[in-house]
């Protein structure tokens, strides 16, 4: 009995980890965790496909204290996810819970994103310039 979501939402994420996209980059990853934290927080879902189908882990996900590490020391101000692989069908996927930020964060390269949804209610991540977030974010 499937026990996540079936679709994506403001507080659910999607993230494919298939071998033959070469696993989910840490890159995409991190901007996703930031884009919700700067949101309203939510929980990710990797080894999930866009559509729901569950796909499971590459080895480098089934880590779970590696990628919370990886989240931490990749965000500005660090943020605490929790993250535990858990079992979906038979099959491994990795859920983080991201807590929605306090202040406005960001990547370690500079991005600030936030998470929003668009007209047809389907969720959408914004690229948003730092001044102009930060204004948007204390409203």
């Amino acid at each position: 009995m499937r026990t996540i979501p079936v679709k994506e939402d403001l507080f659910t994420e999607f993230k494919s980890d298939t071998k033959e996209k070469n696993g989910l980059p840490d890159s995409e990853l991190i901007e996703a965790v930031v884009g919700m934290a700067n949101a309203e927080g939510g929980i990710i879902y990797v080894g999930v496909e866009d559509n729901g189908d569950i796909t499971g882990l590459t080895k480098q996900h089934k880590d779970s204290i590696g990628v919370m590490a990886l989240i931490a020391n990749s965000t500005v101000p660090s943020i605490s996810t929790r993250a535990e692989v858990i079992t979906e069908e038979k099959i491994d996927i990795l859920q983080i819970e991201v807590p929605k930020a306090r202040t406005v964060t960001a990547t370690s390269s500079g991005k600030t994103l936030r998470r929003r949804l668009k007209f047809d209610s389907s969720q959408k991540q914004f690229l948003c310039s730092h001044m102009k977030f930060q204004a948007d974010y204390q409203n």
